[in-house]
């Protein structure tokens, strides 16, 4: 019996609407499979979708406890919902076998896989990842976290798939083996999710399990293999100094090296920052199974300039440079955004702020104290930042932080939208927030 029949024998509710809900309901449709749908909000985003395409499907919205998730042989959870739910913890003890969309993949997947995690840098690694695979003629499907959904990654013609993975994905993850995979960096993050940063780095750990060549961030030690079995034989390490894969100086110039062996200049990234260099880094890293070209890389680097919101340089206006790093949505984050400035003329003048998601701020105050002119804070953490800078002080919104940024800035600083918060306070999300910070630059 293949595991497509398996799923038709059981009873599986999808527990989470939305836009992976939707994905999954479909996915499981399309396999034959006619799944339960739960949703503790009355009208879930999709509920209209659900009722015009998927009519077949028993649908429950409202009051989990009258859900009975006990009652299903399976539960695909959405990644936004917490295995400590009480409901979801009643249907684990009671024997109920839950998973997610990742894992749901992985049980179906035949392709080889390459998967990333980490707190910064996830979607620049695996964008560019996917762009060096591209170029050295392999077919790729780019999804997970970023794009397209795992899910409907497996329709397409695809030789390998490059998957950016949070730790709410890898929480339900069991079985996804990988011929790569890595942890980038740990910093706080979720902390309104997990009970201690340990909790945080243990969910991380997760993309581990399966894989064949684990690479890891010599330089953070929470990103190194902890799991409780045999490590893997193809333990790779990226850093920017004394790494496997790291940054060589060489007759008064830097290359990105291999095992001591100078590859190409790091001029030829077209990424700015010490950061994006261990970006590269880590690209070449994950690769080294695919034995990619050297040139390959030295082209790819040289062309890609990065993601939206991303350290985004977005105007100079009158000597002064705003930049757009709205994907900052951490601690670890932001200290990455500044520093990556350090080499700049000028200061960097903050703006920050949103909802910190419960993690500790006080790593950013030396940061901020070197490097920063000032720091205007608003949203509803932004009161937390004022103790970390003696020129932080509170604003109103964004339009106010803009406003008096161009005030405070002379020619040569940065005013940096780096807010190390989520935006969910006052924005959709952090593209929109980093969408308004482009229109108020324009604006001046």
């Amino acid at each position: 019996m293949n595991y497509q029949d398996e799923l038709k024998r059981k009873k599986i509710t999808v527990l989470g609407l939305g836009v992976t809900g939707i994905g999954i309901v479909r996915f499981l449709l399309e396999h034959g499979v006619v799944p339960k749908v739960v949703d503790s909000r009355p009208t879930p985003p999709g509920a209209h979708w659900l009722a015009e395409q998927a009519v077949e499907c028993d649908a429950v919205f409202g009051n989990l406890a009258e859900a009975c998730l006990s009652d299903c042989d399976m539960l695909i959870v959405s990644p936004g919902i917490p295995l400590y739910e009480p409901n979801v913890a009643k249907a684990i003890n009671d024997g109920v076998e839950v998973i997610g969309d990742i894992e749901l993949f992985a049980r179906f997947n035949q392709k080889p896989v390459i998967a990333v995690t980490g707190s910064n840098g996830k979607s620049t690694v695996v964008s560019l990842t996917a762009a060096v695979l591209k170029e050295a003629g392999f077919k790729v499907g780019l999804g997970g976290n970023i794009g397209t959904s795992a899910l409907d990654l497996l329709a397409v013609d695809a030789d390998v798939y490059v998957l950016e993975l949070s730790s709410f994905q890898l929480e339900t993850t069991y079985s996804l083996h990988c011929t790569s995979a890595m942890i980038l960096n740990l910093t706080e993050d979720h902390m309104d999710r997990y009970p201690d940063f340990a909790a945080y780095c243990q969910a991380k750990q997760r993309i581990y399990q399966h894989a064949k060549c684990v690479v890891i961030n010599a330089d953070d030690a929470n990103t190194h293999f902890s799991l409780p079995r045999e490590k893997p034989k193809g333990i790779v390490s990226v850093a920017l100094k004394d790494a496997d894969y790291s940054v060589q100086q060489n007759a008064d110039k830097a290359y990105f090296a291999a095992y001591g062996e100078p590859w190409f200049s790091t001029d030829k990234l077209a990424l700015l920052g010490s950061h994006n260099q261990f970006n590269a880094l880590s690209v070449m890293a994950l690769l080294e199974p695919f034995n990619v070209p050297k040139d390959v890389f030295e082209r790819v680097f040289g062309q890609f300039v990065g993601l939206p919101h991303r350290c985004h340089l977005v105007s100079e206006v009158k000597g002064v440079r705003y930049i757009n790093d709205s994907k900052a949505t951490n601690v670890g984050a932001t200290i990455a955004a500044i520093e990556s400035l350090q080499d700049e003329l000028g200061q960097v003048i903050l703006i920050a702020g949103g909802d910190a998601k419960g993690a500790d701020l006080e790593p950013l105050g030396p940061v901020l104290r070197k490097y920063c002119k000032a720091v205007l804070c608003f949203g509803r953490d932004g009161k937390l930042f004022v103790g970390l800078h003696p020129q932080a002080r509170v604003v109103a919104n964004l339009d106010e932080a803009v406003e008096a940024a161009a005030k405070i800035a002379v020619a040569g600083d940065q005013v940096l939208l780096a807010p190390a918060c989520a935006s969910i306070d006052m924005y959709t999300n952090y593209m929109a927030r980093g969408d308004h910070f482009v229109s108020l630059v324009g604006a001046l």
